[in-house]
């Protein structure tokens, strides 16, 4: 589960009826609760205040009861009713789905005579995709900044990034353990993409951790996870300098939108992380063990690029991209772009403006070597 800028997971424990943090992610909330542990001893807790979470394509808002002792975070009842989740036991093992779209029933009355209305409403929203398509269309910008039927892209003003570790740190070395066939087949197709453009590569080494599959929900497809937590207690962590907090809340950041603005565009930049070139010194940390389900081929492999899941991604590359923005032509009351972490709003005073400006940054980050989703856009 996505935490903000943090990539988390979770054991599901239907037992637990609060989801559970041993990590301080959040402040301390003033709302508590009495707990009783399996000796029988009670202790009371606290929350943790709301923290945006992103899991299979849903996005809400939680409050996670913190247990610093708890050894793993835990997915309890509070949340998986609030996904509307669906436990199914098959003969591959336990399933979780989410349903496809987001979870939440509005239940709205008006008179019979004011019906008609209802449907002028709902007809909306086909009529602004359709003018947002038209819009992108009309853009002049490089086609290879979309990153739909595009390679990868590579930030080039970032120079390779060195991983330092804790100090006595020693390698960590976890086995991958056996996979269902269907998800390892569902894997190596991503796998193969990314060893294709060379963001994977083979490598030997004294490090390994295991990757975990990820279903997408409603479908059959996986994406492969990869454990980094005892890695990332290895590396030694890097904090925001003051021109770039990564943990700004998504409020406070709207909260900076001038009064002017009347015309917004959102961008969100496709594979942030793998931007970010890793220093061949550094690559080794991040190997895992992997056998082709179809070639039986065994071996390890290791990124390139900077991995989901190092705990340091958001901070590198949030600090890496606020400085490729600088050289933005923002103009206070006109036009000003505001980042959080992977994702852009551009806020303008009129149409022009902002698709004027739209232009702009668009071409500010294909020549930097970032990617865009022309389908978030």
């Amino acid at each position: 589960i996505q935490l903000g800028s943090h990539l988390i997971a979770f054991m599901i424990d239907t037992g637990a009826e609060y989801s559970v943090l041993p990590e301080l992610l959040q402040k301390k909330a003033s709302k508590s609760v009495v707990i009783k542990s399996a000796t029988g001893q009670s202790a009371k807790r606290s929350f943790l205040q709301p923290l945006e979470c992103q899991i299979g394509g849903h996005r809400l808002t939680h409050q996670f009861l913190y247990i610093p002792e708890c050894p793993i975070p835990l997915l309890g009842r509070d949340m998986l009713s609030k996904l509307q989740a669906q436990i199914t036991f098959t003969p591959r093992g336990p399933e979780m789905k989410l349903p496809s779209k987001a979870a939440g029933i509005i239940s709205l009355s008006v008179p019979k005579e004011q019906s008609w209305r209802l449907m002028s409403a709902l007809q909306v929203q086909p009529t602004l995709d359709t003018e947002l398509n038209k819009l992108l269309r009309t853009l002049q910008v490089p086609p290879g900044v979309w990153a739909e039927n595009s390679p990868p892209g590579m930030a080039k003003n970032i120079a390779p990034i060195v991983v330092t570790l804790k100090p006595m740190a020693t390698p960590v070395s976890v086995k991958q353990y056996p996979l269902p066939r269907r998800a390892a087949e569902g894997i190596q197709k991503h796998l193969d993409r990314l060893l294709k453009y060379g963001l994977l590569k083979p490598c030997q080494s004294e490090w390994n951790t295991p990757l975990l599959p990820v279903r997408k929900p409603g479908t059959d497809e996986y994406r492969p996870v990869q454990d980094l937590r005892l890695v990332n207690q290895a590396i030694e962590t890097l904090h925001p300098n003051a021109s770039y907090a990564v943990t700004v809340s998504a409020y406070t950041l709207l909260s900076l939108i001038p009064p002017e603005a009347t015309f917004f565009t959102v961008l969100d930049l496709k594979d942030a992380f793998f931007c970010c070139r890793l220093a061949p010194q550094s690559q080794p940390i991040f190997a895992f063990q992997w056998e082709d389900p179809l070639t039986g081929t065994k071996g390890q492999l290791t990124w390139t690029r900077l991995p989901q899941g190092f705990k340091n991604s958001p901070t590198l590359f949030g600090t890496a991209l606020a400085k490729d923005l600088t050289s933005y032509p923002s103009i206070p009351g006109e036009k000003v772009v505001l980042q959080y972490v992977d994702d852009l709003i551009l806020a303008a005073k009129d149409f022009d403006t902002c698709k004027e400006g739209t232009e702009e940054l668009l071409h500010l980050l294909w020549q930097a070597g970032y990617r865009v989703s022309q389908k978030k856009a």
